[in-house]
């Protein structure tokens, strides 16, 4: 079985927003890496919980796909999110 799939790097910015477990809307700019059809991996300022349903946005388009945090690794001051 082939477990390789279709992906693209994707440089550019979005917008990130979710709900927390109070119900407190947030929202951040973020940076796409990487896409592919079950990943999506991005660069943000600040730390979301694991398994927090995120919505993306760019250019004022939502962006459909994967939408739960992963995988967050700290790199500097920023953090990586892989959303599935």
């Amino acid at each position: 079985m082939d477990h390789r799939y279709a992906h693209a790097t994707a440089d550019g910015p979005v917008r990130v927003a979710w709900v927390d477990k109070r119900g407190q809307v947030h929202r951040m700019p973020g940076w796409c890496i990487d896409v592919s059809d079950v990943r999506i991996h991005l660069e943000v300022p600040q730390q979301i919980p694991l398994q927090t349903h995120v919505t993306l946005s760019a250019c004022r388009k939502r962006i459909p796909g994967p939408n739960a945090v992963k995988c967050l690794t700290k790199c500097g001051k920023k953090f990586i999110l892989v959303l599935e």
